[in-house]
């Protein structure tokens, strides 16, 4: 057994620790608690008035991003002027009819996609003699 000790019991009675500012600890730590927590709903209140700043930026960004792909995809149909006929010859595709009479801009897909909505095609199989209107742009 230990012939010296210092070791000191919890429960033998010591007095109130005082802080720096001559207030009991207890007192003190209740005080930061406090000014801990109101620093806590303040940084809870910005982070929410971000977070709905972004979530409005974000949506107004995708709202943006379909109106612009459907225009875009639209504006190829409506921008039609005429039409042109065509009689399909032995060996034609619509491919190949596609290519030789699109605009020079504009992707082969979806002239073919106006050749079909044009001539009222419901697939893209044509036989020699079939007649295609094709759209001019």
């Amino acid at each position: 057994m230990l012939k010296y000790s210092t070791y000191r019991s919890i429960y033998e009675e010591a007095g109130e620790v005082e802080s720096t500012r001559g207030q009991s600890a207890s007192n003190h730590m209740n005080e930061m608690k406090q000014s801990a927590a109101a620093l806590f709903a303040a940084i809870l209140g910005l982070y929410r008035k971000e977070y709905l700043v972004k979530l409005v930026l974000v949506f107004m960004l995708v709202v943006s991003g379909f109106t612009v792909v459907g225009n875009v995809f639209a504006s190829s149909a409506s921008l039609v002027k005429q039409e042109k006929r065509v009689v399909v010859e032995r060996g034609d595709t619509l491919w190949s009819i596609a290519l030789k009479n699109k605009p020079a801009g504009m992707k082969t897909v979806v002239y073919i996609e106006g050749i079909k909505k044009t001539s009222g095609l419901k697939n893209g199989n044509i036989q020699a003699g079939d007649i295609l209107t094709l759209p001019v742009y």
